[in-house]
């Protein structure tokens, strides 16, 4: 497969090869995870590998390891990856952060026998019942837009009161969220046979730039980059 040119970086950038997992609130990729510019994004993240260690760079920092952790919103760019390491991706609201830091240096380097390990890394974290009301009503409306005052109606919360909602609840915006929540739909649309450009229109993206440009911001990679994923669906 050709490499895909990164003009932010100082070296072609690596297509991404393996298989995904994706689930409601966790995404497990098993395989090469490419490289990537620097980078964050909302999900807390987990560099795994039973084989050659990660090289990343944190927060302007380089690290490398077997057993890495990037929290939310950490700002980080992939620069070495292993052939077959196991990345795991998990929304701060369904994650257990005092578990992934307990065992962390224990967790397997492989997603079959990490599968195990997911209910206890993923344990969702209670809702204010107003925010699962805006959530749901956010469903409704992707992936069209979303407009804010409806959503804080739903919710019977002022606009204001909404935003701060999403900030201490689930730590990220509602404009984030639904960002989010767009790049999860174009990305499984996607590793189900369809086009890029058709998967950004069928997760609301004005467009293929539109979708390229917020993977570029939160994941440091080209929409090109997917190419060489599979899709195991949980």
């Amino acid at each position: 497969m050709a490499w895909i040119y990164n003009s932010s970086m100082s070296s072609p950038a690596l297509p991404w090869n393996g298989t995904l997992l994706l689930d409601a609130h966790v995404a497990v990729l098993q395989g090469h995870a490419g490289d990537s510019a620097a980078h964050a994004h909302y999900a807390h993240q987990l560099l795994l590998s039973d084989g050659a260690p990660w090289q990343v760079e944190i927060d302007g920092v380089q690290q490398q390891g077997q057993r890495l952790w990037l929290r939310s919103f950490q700002s980080h760019a992939i620069l070495s990856a292993p052939a077959d390491g196991c990345t795991v991706f998990l929304e701060p609201a369904h994650a257990d952060l005092e578990q992934i830091q307990q065992h962390l240096q224990s967790l397997p380097g492989n997603a079959a026998q990490l599968h195990e390990w997911l209910p206890r890394l993923s344990r969702p974290q209670p809702l204010d019942r107003r925010v699962q009301a805006a959530l749901a009503r956010i469903t409704q409306h992707l992936p069209g837009p979303v407009p804010a005052a409806d959503i804080a109606e739903a919710a019977h919360l002022s606009t204001s009161q909404l935003h701060r909602r999403f900030q201490s609840e689930l730590a990220v915006t509602l404009r984030g969220w639904v960002l989010w929540q767009r790049l999860r739909s174009a990305l499984a649309h996607h590793l189900r046979g369809h086009s890029l450009t058709d998967s950004a229109h069928a997760a609301g993206f004005a467009d293929l730039p539109h979708l390229s440009r917020s993977l570029r911001r939160m994941f440091g990679i080209g929409a090109a980059q997917l190419q060489g994923l599979q899709l195991h669906a949980a």
